[in-house]
């Protein structure tokens, strides 16, 4: 009976932890960013869009604007002497177009009486001069372009915030810390005025030290709880659920120059930044409008033939724009194509300068990174200093609070400049460009 119990115990806990995955569910920091760009509304609707421009896109080959007509007339006629009707008759009819390109295409007509007469019609149509005006391409470029830098800006953006979660708790224990050396520092300086050996003044600033430090604690617990508000709310959890950042960022490599080896190159920078894609695709649709504005005489030549009546026709026609004569669209349309191309070219150097600026920042960020390294065993080192001189009654509890501090402080820029790094690192991290086809699997899309 006692086996039973337990049993029906652990099938019961097996039941409700079925019911929530997500505690169990992160077991890297990529587990995180992958759940919070499916919560992502911003991404989801990119998606869509990109979608819909992709079913546009395949509608746009000629042929799939083929129509098919049919049509029933029944014709009456009126008696002069009785007025009233008899029917003459019923005709059917049927019109088939298919433009096989945007410069030719194929009809045929054919119509059928109650009487039996058929009439069919064969056409074919050419404009030699026509040409492919369509936009939709560009349109799915762009929307693509859209959505790899929503996705992109979605990930790298939470990862900023696990981060900042990291550093807002070190902060936090800090602040901790400096409060409890301030009120310590406080305690004895209201003894010491007990005694007349501390005036006034001093209590008062040694008071206005912990109220300022109770403050920046404050401030820091509540900047953590925000963080971690903001991270749950992304994630679609409970915060109770969000798992322990420390643990799990230990999966990230560790900093260290070989990380700079593994940034984007020029070109690939270049490919993804929005501001050069949109120019690019700016001047590609100038230069349709300015082939568009090129006058041209219409010309149109057409064939038609008739089985039934064992006949054919044939018919050509043209249409000259006055246009042609002054060619003032088509210059201003050219002029604002060959403005666009510049523009290209200078985003170009633009965002080549920005990619440089941003290569040397990382490197400067490294550095920090090792001053903060160096100054944290350095603390670390004085600490332990402190800790021997007081063991030996040489160093008071305040010295002792206030050199803690002065570690947690040191931690906290640790963080903070590691933050720094990774963010700037991910930005240029050829890990977090996505491209055509690891878009294809909504799987591979993610981090």
């Amino acid at each position: 009976m006692k086996i039973n119990i337990q049993l029906g115990i652990v099938l019961l806990l097996s039941f409700f932890l079925l019911q929530i995955p997500e505690l169990f569910a992160f077991d890297t920091l990529d587990d995180l960013v992958s759940r919070a760009v499916a919560q992502n509304l911003d991404v989801a609707k990119a998606e869509l869009t990109i979608q819909n421009k992709a079913a546009q896109l395949k509608a746009e080959p000629a042929w799939r604007s083929s129509s098919l007509e049919l049509t029933t007339t029944i014709s009456d006629a009126f008696s002069t002497t009785t007025e009233t009707s008899t029917t003459e008759g019923t005709t059917f009819g049927g019109n088939l177009v298919v433009p096989l390109t945007y410069w030719f295409a194929l009809g045929a007509t054919s119509t059928f009486t109650d009487e039996g007469n058929l009439t069919s019609n064969l056409s074919a149509t050419i404009t030699p001069l026509a040409q492919s005006n369509s936009k939709a391409t560009i349109d799915y470029r762009s929307s693509l372009q859209t959505y790899r830098s929503t996705l992109r800006t979605a990930v790298l953006d939470f990862r900023a915030l696990l981060r900042s979660l990291l550093v807002s708790k070190k902060e936090a224990a800090y602040r901790e810390a400096e409060l409890q050396a301030a009120t310590a520092e406080y305690e004895q300086t209201q003894v010491l005025s007990t005694q007349g050996d501390a005036s006034q003044a001093e209590l008062l600033d040694s008071l206005v030290t912990m109220t300022q430090a109770r403050l920046e604690y404050e401030t820091a617990v509540a900047k953590y709880q925000t963080v971690h508000q903001s991270i749950a709310q992304y994630l679609g959890i409970d915060e109770s659920e969000i798992p322990d950042l420390e643990q799990l960022s230990n999966s990230e490599p560790e900093i260290s120059e070989f990380l700079l080896h593994d940034i984007m190159d020029r070109s690939t920078y270049l490919s993804i930044n929005d501001t050069y894609v949109t120019a690019t695709l700016d001047a590609e649709s100038s230069q349709i409008d300015a082939r568009t504005a090129q006058p041209k005489p219409d010309i149109t030549l057409k064939g038609t033939l008739s089985p039934t009546a064992k006949s054919w026709s044939a018919s050509a026609s043209l249409k000259v724009p006055m246009d042609l004569l002054y060619w003032e669209e088509a210059r201003i349309a050219t002029n604002l194509a060959a403005i666009k191309e510049k523009k290209v070219q200078l985003t170009s150097q633009t965002v080549l300068q920005e990619y440089e600026q941003k290569v040397r920042e990382l490197n400067r960020l490294l550095d920090s990174w090792k001053k903060t390294i160096t100054a944290y065993e350095s603390a670390k080192i004085v600490y332990k200093q402190i800790e021997t001189l007081a063991h030996f009654g040489q160093k008071s509890r305040i010295d002792m609070l206030n050199g803690y501090a002065d570690v947690l402080y040191s931690t906290w820029q640790v963080a903070s400049a590691e933050k720094a790094f990774r963010d700037a690192l991910d930005a240029l991290s050829t890990r977090f460009v996505f491209t055509k086809t690891n878009l294809s699997n909504r799987d591979e899309k993610r981090p």
